[in-house]
């Protein structure tokens, strides 16, 4: 198997293993992940619609429904009050990290056989691969 399909793969199968543990919680994937961007910094409805790859309209709904569950609220941005972001609530950072929880203990489960020293090697790679593909601009794309 080539690089471009075993990242291919493993996004594949992460991504069915994230999206049952989102399912768990009563979230869409794009809704798990949106908070778990939220809870590593400050973002703009523009900059979260980049990342999860999808139209700046869509990110008013799906922050509508967080907001209504109380996961989320809207602050206006010290800086520039033109700008409102949303920001987890503290029932949100909580269920961020009972996601993330669920999601380690999920995929240390699967991969429990591995060597130690190659789960290693693999958070090393995988971080390197990401820093390397988060380069690239995403509107070429």
């Amino acid at each position: 198997m080539d690089f471009p399909a075993a990242l291919c793969a493993l996004h594949r199968e992460v991504a069915v293993l994230y999206g049952a543990t989102a399912r768990r919680f009563d979230l869409t994937v794009q809704q798990a992940e949106l908070l778990r961007q939220l809870d590593l910094e400050s973002l703009s409805f523009g900059e979260l619609a980049r990342r999860l790859g999808c139209d700046k309209s869509n990110m008013t709904g799906m922050v509508d429904r967080l907001v209504r569950r109380g996961l989320l609220v809207r602050q206006t941005d010290p800086d520039d009050r033109r700008i409102v972001k949303p920001v987890l609530t503290d029932e949100g950072d909580q269920l961020v990290v009972r996601i993330r929880a669920e999601f380690a203990a999920v995929v240390g489960q699967r991969c429990a056989d591995l060597p130690a020293t190659e789960k290693k090697q693999m958070a090393e790679l995988a971080a390197v691969v990401s820093a390397a593909l988060s380069r690239q601009d995403n509107e070429q794309l």
